[in-house]
């Protein structure tokens, strides 16, 4: 009962999501991209383009929380999202910072001793963007929480998922 009401609330938020965010815009602007360094659950390069309604974004790197030495456990993550601008914080003089929301889809792949593992992640997240002015340089905070998928030598394994990330972007 508990596995079909969590499936059954992911195909909600993924159902409702489009609709909700339709009269939200991308905080970046259409047509940059963005290209950087991620710190977090994922740490490695992230990348993202401004689509004008929205900006996609992703990240691939190391897993550190998944490292362990005994038994031996190393995992590579990927993160695919897509976030919106739901308000922007004006401080003056071309500073401000927009505060977005969205969907994130981590996933990972978890190589132990003699076998490998993925996993799936759909998380709602949020985050903070800022850019400082006249300079192509962009800092970001994304934080998720969502569902937790686990493919592995022992099954399927549901439970709640997390992320948190911190960043530094180029952006052109």
């Amino acid at each position: 009962m508990k596995k079909k009401v969590l499936i059954l609330l992911v195909v909600a938020v993924l159902a409702l999501a489009p609709a909700a965010a339709a009269q939200y815009k991308g905080a970046s602007e259409e047509g940059t991209w963005g290209v950087g360094l991620n710190l977090g659950t994922n740490t490695g390069v992230a990348i993202k383009y401004g689509y004008g309604d929205f900006d996609i974004f992703g990240n691939v790197g190391f897993d550190f929380l998944n490292l362990k030495t005994d038994p031996f456990r190393f995992s590579i993550g990927v993160d695919v999202g897509i976030s919106y601008e739901v308000y922007d914080a004006d401080f003056g003089g071309g500073h401000h910072m927009p505060i977005t929301v969205g969907l994130m889809f981590p996933m990972g792949f978890i190589i132990t001793d003699g076998s490998m593992d993925f996993n799936l992640g759909v998380l709602a997240q949020a985050g903070l963007e800022y850019q400082i002015p006249d300079v192509p340089i962009a800092f970001y905070l994304r934080l998720g929480v969502g569902l937790d998928m686990l493919f592995g030598s022992s099954g399927l394994e549901l439970g709640p998922g997390f992320s948190g990330a911190i960043g530094v972007m180029y952006v052109f």
